[in-house]
């Protein structure tokens, strides 16, 4: 059974223990992995930046290009339309008035009729228009021997009206998704770019950075952690990391510090309960021993009196064992239990019926108040025994003239059962052990009267058996108060 540990570990010289000769030599790689992934985290961020940067750009300097083409396709428009009736139609006048763009400028204009016939191509019917005029064709139109029937790439239409009659469409485009842009949004766009790159250069070098200093913050807990692990499986078992629950890593080394304390304790308790068995042991062996020597000697006679001496001793003997059994069934869970839905006062009554004769015996009252129709999943004969465990308790630590109280109520959805008596008591500071192997109040007074010292142990494993918790309290006025309570069904 572990003892519960109530002491609090000082703080104020945490211990800075050595590593074993034996210890394993510890990695030392987290440090560069956690840089390694808050670069990682940066580049990726940038990247992303980036992606979406380029999309958005993309998207604006389409927009951009598109309302240029549609401004100039309105204009060329605007000059066919004015041009249209002064020249009687499609003439070489009317299209002679259309201004030049022409490759080199990256836009391509075509005016179509309402069939769709191109009747003119910046690129060549310039060329033909200034033979027409008795003047010479351009570098750029002399370049230029064919329509550009299909144009490609952001392409934007204008419709022609003359006489509110559509008699036509201005047809334009761009010759490369860079075509429209000047060298100043060339520029800006590259410029754009390269900072993002810049930026992104700096992150992750900071990241990095970063990244290796808070590694390096939160490595030095964990090795202390490590550093204290090491030294307990070596032997130091008053290695403490001294950490203080101020932040994540603080309350790890505040929790395990309090498991160290935990196996600290349950190690003195394996220490006690080694000697304390040896104790019970001894003690009725050696009455046994002086008694058949005694015998052997001649200074007894092996009368009914003296073997009646080794048969009580014996039988106390037995007692030890099978409580000692019994409780390892229990706690091993090897103890088998078969629940049925009953009336928590039976059992309960039962106990109180076979304890009757020993109250009396020793002069005390006893005053019993249990609720009807209280039903739990219980074995019968198992809370039985754990209620007949703390009337033994009640009256033997329960001095003449004194009183136990029992009781049964339902409460909160679970049936409650107290045992109350107005003995000795138990001292706040034991209130937590009272269930512990071996344990006594009174080591002298629990050695005369019989007590072997894991009954209350066996009450506890029963009741948690069936789900249920118990808890010792001071009694108001003097004695102690157990408590067990059972989930209704």
């Amino acid at each position: 059974m572990r003892m519960p540990d109530t002491a609090t570990p000082p703080a104020e010289k945490p211990v800075a223990p050595q590593p074993t000769n034996g210890a394993a030599a510890r990695p030392q790689t987290f440090g560069r992995r956690l840089a390694f992934a808050f670069a990682a985290v940066a580049a990726l961020t940038a990247l992303t930046a980036a992606l979406l940067l380029s999309a958005t750009w993309s998207y604006q300097f389409n927009q951009y290009i598109r309302e240029r083409l549609q401004l100039t396709a309105d204009g060329v428009a605007a000059v066919v339309e004015n041009a249209y009736p002064q020249y009687g139609g499609y003439s070489i006048d009317t299209l002679a008035q259309i201004p030049r763009f022409g490759p080199m400028s990256g836009v391509g204009v075509q005016v179509l009729d309402m069939d769709n016939n191109v009747l003119y191509d910046d690129a060549t019917t310039g060329k033909h228009i200034q033979e027409m005029l008795g003047g010479e064709a351009t570098d750029e139109a002399a370049g230029d021997s064919e329509f550009v029937i299909k144009p490609q790439g952001t392409i934007v239409t204008s419709p022609i009206h003359v006489m509110s009659q559509q008699v036509g469409t201005v047809r334009v485009w761009a010759y490369g998704p860079g075509a429209m842009l000047t060298a100043r949004d060339n520029q800006f766009k590259i410029g754009s770019f390269l900072g993002l790159a810049i930026a992104a250069l700096v992150a992750i070098i900071g990241a990095s950075i970063a990244g290796r200093y808070y590694a390096r913050r939160l490595v030095k807990p964990i090795e202390r952690i490590t550093t204290t692990a090491q030294a307990l499986k070596g032997g130091d078992e008053d290695a403490r990391t001294g950490m203080a629950p101020a932040d994540e890593l603080g309350f790890l080394g505040h929790v395990f510090d309090e498991m160290a304390d935990a196996i600290e304790a349950d190690r003195q308790m394996e220490r006690r309960l080694t000697a304390d068995v040896a104790h019970e042991l001894r003690t009725p062996l050696q009455a046994i021993q002086a008694t058949v020597e005694a015998m052997q000697d001649g200074v007894l006679p092996a009368d009914e009196e003296h073997l009646g001496v080794v048969r009580d001793e014996t039988v106390r003997l037995a007692r030890l064992t099978n409580g000692i059994l019994e409780l390892t069934r229990l706690e091993n869970g090897t103890a088998t239990f078969e629940c049925t839905r009953t009336d928590v006062a039976v059992p309960v009554r039962t106990a109180v019926d076979a304890h009757e004769a020993l109250m009396e015996t020793r002069e005390i009252a006893v005053t019993v108040n249990l609720a009807e129709g209280v039903y739990a999943c219980i074995q019968p004969d198992r809370i039985q025994q754990a209620v007949g465990n703390l009337l033994s308790n009640a009256a033997r630590y329960t001095p003449a003239a004194g009183s136990v109280d029992v009781a049964l109520r339902s409460e909160g959805g679970s049936a409650v059962i107290e045992v109350a008596d107005t003995g000795i008591g138990i001292a706040e500071e034991d209130l937590d052990l009272v269930f512990s192997r071996f344990w006594r109040a009174d080591d002298a007074r629990a050695t005369t009267s019989g007590g072997l010292g894991i009954g209350l142990a066996v009450t506890k494993e029963i009741v948690e058996r069936h789900k249920g918790t118990i808890r010792a309290a001071r009694r108001d006025g003097g004695g102690a108060v157990f408590t067990i309570r059972l989930p209704l069904v």
